[in-house]
């Protein structure tokens, strides 16, 4: 993942608490790179990871140098058992979805955000809107 850029921006109002983020990857290297499946994201006393959104499957993207893709991430979907963090562990996943993933790079994010079990991810994509959509009305 040396080749690769994290980031996290709020998708929320200015002063509203954090629900809606968009994660971003950029690849930095001088090569081609390809992202499957979505961001694996599981905090270390969590019994599962965060639950992926079906609906928001798209081709894996391939990343030119420069070019980056996006995940939506809803941290709270009202549920119990809360868990504030400003940072998330991320792991990418390979070509085989039963494979070996990446070790977690912690992602900072925008401030301090509460994460319960209704959180939900998206698939990757190249297009912010696309992945958006998938969390904005929730």
């Amino acid at each position: 993942m040396g080749d690769l850029a994290f980031s996290a921006t709020s998708e929320d109002e200015k002063g509203k608490p954090v629900r809606h983020l968009l994660l971003t990857v950029t690849n930095t290297g001088k090569k081609k790179c390809r992202l499957y499946e979505y961001p694996y994201l599981k905090f270390p006393n969590a019994r599962e990871a965060i639950t992926v959104i079906k609906d928001s499957k798209d081709a894996p993207p391939t990343l030119a140098p420069g070019e980056k893709a996006h995940a939506a991430l809803l941290g709270t979907g009202g549920r119990m058992d809360t868990y504030d963090t400003n940072t998330i562990p991320l792991s990418l996943q390979g070509p085989d979805p039963d494979g070996k993933m990446s070790g977690p790079v912690d992602i900072s994010l925008p401030g301090q955000v509460a994460f319960d079990d209704g959180a939900r991810v998206t698939y990757w994509t190249t297009a912010s809107g696309l992945a958006l959509r998938f969390i904005m009305s929730s």
